[in-house]
């Protein structure tokens, strides 16, 4: 009784010091509460081991990660280096102890490899370009032939997997590409239409028409 007594007397003396003093004291109720429930809503304590599902079929490594009652989600890439199909990386690694709300990212290897679109400018490129080029597009299967041609060093045609192809053409990463390059080995000529008989006859009727003028010589 005493203590309801004191606070009585405390809050008609201290009306807003005693106010403010309530609300601080719910604040830490809500605090502590909120801590309570955050607990039990993420398993506080309670961890999994992440098994190794390194180089495992997509579906068996998924079966994995639910036997141990681990979330999960998928991204992919293509690495030709690799069978398809399979999961070439995951995060967190094997072994490492974690919440069993927390999901584990698996990267697998595409099943079939992308398609990329060659450059549009590409047959107007040197050779060493074109191939850097490619590479960096992702293109690892890249080889060159030559050809005699005026244009010494320039990409002349395209080939993939044996098949000639026009710039723009949207080729797999695994593909065989070919570079035709010019080895620079042939003369331009000067194309000349006329026959030596027309050539004759186009001189003479310049002449005629004064469009050529002959100075003769004479004799004294």
């Amino acid at each position: 009784m005493a203590t309801f007594q004191f606070l009585d007397n405390f809050k008609a003396k201290h009306p807003v010091l005693f106010h403010s003093i309530l609300a601080f004291i719910v604040l830490l109720a809500g605090i502590y509460s909120c801590l309570l429930l955050t607990d039990v809503f993420t398993n506080h304590g309670e961890q999994v081991k992440v098994p190794d599902v390194s180089f495992m079929p997509l579906q068996q490594a998924i079966d994995k990660l639910e036997a141990a009652g681990l979330e999960y989600e998928v991204d992919s890439i293509y690495n030709e280096d690799y069978k398809p199909g399979i999961v070439i990386d995951q995060v967190p690694v094997a072994g490492s102890m974690v919440k069993s709300i927390r999901p584990v990212m698996l990267t697998i290897n595409m099943t079939t490899p992308p398609k990329v679109q060659l450059p549009l400018e590409l047959t107007d490129m040197a050779g060493s370009d074109g191939i850097t080029t490619l590479k960096s597009l992702g293109f690892k299967n890249v080889t060159t032939d030559t050809v005699p041609s005026d244009k010494a060093g320039l990409i002349m045609a395209v080939s993939v997997n044996n098949r000639q192809v026009q710039p723009g053409f949207k080729a797999p990463l695994n593909a065989r590409i070919k570079l035709t390059i010019g080895d620079g080995s042939m003369d331009i000529m000067e194309y000349d239409p006329l026959t030596d008989i027309d050539r004759d006859s186009l001189i003479q009727d310049q002449i005629k028409r004064g469009i050529i003028k002959i100075d003769e010589e004479t004799e004294e």
